[in-house]
């Protein structure tokens, strides 16, 4: 099983350096001179420690075929040199299957409307949910006969960039938890990270699925906090994002994340750099 998960592995970075390689000579060898291209996604994360050492931390990468699907989706562990995830979405006319308890619904655009998730992703047989919504606000309902809402996450915009968020439990009316978000005036990126502070479980997908509009600016600071009954908070994880490295065409190559790492973003803090799948 070893022998075969590392061969796996080998041949996944081989076909993603091979893409990578491929799109840098085409575009030059410098930052200033490079073109990503006119219609452009990420493709792969990869983070850096930036203590001095610039020990490679780890990537997360997404395999996308020519008809621009995402065919697998592999987490690596750069320290310990081992594959901590590896995601292989199958697809059934509105249905993105995770595996077979859990599941995305999307339109005709492959925008996702609808997460059927499990409470414990660990355990197939804990209560299932459905979170629906997009922009303003988003419901888990466990599916229990009758469904019961649970948690609403209230998003707030300014601008076009979400500045707030909240998770309100709906049985006590706390807090769970809630996060501030703020963004760079000068900076507008074409097509960076989506960020849904209240994602933690399906942070893997994310980056690499159509969840509808990005923020319009860069992210220049995060601020989440969780909550103890009563609305005390327990702790808070604080992100800064600086020394933005942009492509010709605006997309982001890289970008120093600094302070802690978040749930919902699928990298440690340290150097990120992107790399893009283009139609």
């Amino acid at each position: 099983m070893n022998k075969l998960r590392a061969l796996l592995f080998a041949a996944i970075v081989l076909t993603l350096f091979s893409c990578e390689k491929e799109l840098s000579v085409e575009n030059g060898t410098t930052d200033s001179d490079l073109i990503v291209g006119l219609d452009c996604r990420i493709s792969k994360i990869v983070y850096t420690d930036t203590a001095g050492t610039g020990t490679g931390l780890g990537s997360i990468a997404a395999a996308i075929n020519g008809i621009d699907v995402v065919t697998m989706i592999t987490r690596f562990d750069s320290v310990s040199n081992t594959i901590e995830f590896i995601g292989t979405p199958t697809y059934l006319s509105d249905t993105v299957y995770i595996n077979p308890d859990e599941y995305f619904l999307v339109d005709v655009n492959k925008r996702i409307l609808q997460l059927h998730g499990l409470q414990d992703p660990t355990d197939p047989f804990s209560l299932q949910y459905a979170l629906t919504g997009q922009l303003a606000s988003k419901i888990y309902f466990l599916t229990v006969a009758p469904t019961i809402p649970v948690y609403r996450i209230d998003y707030t915009y300014v601008g076009g960039n979400l500045t707030h968020m909240t998770r309100t439990n709906l049985a006590t009316g706390d807090f769970e938890v809630d996060a501030d978000l703020v963004y760079y005036t000068n900076i507008v990126p074409n097509r960076y990270l989506y960020i849904f502070p209240d994602e933690n479980a399906y942070a893997p997908y994310t980056q690499f699925f159509n969840f509808g509009s990005r923020n319009f600016n860069a992210i220049k600071k995060m601020t989440v906090r969780n909550y103890d009954p009563g609305n005390v908070v327990r702790d808070s994880a604080v992100s800064t994002f600086s020394n933005y490295i942009m492509s010709r065409d605006t997309y982001v190559l890289n970008v120093q994340m600094g302070g802690d790492a978040q749930q919902s973003i699928p990298a440690l803090a340290g150097k990120l750099s992107f790399s893009y799948h283009c139609r």
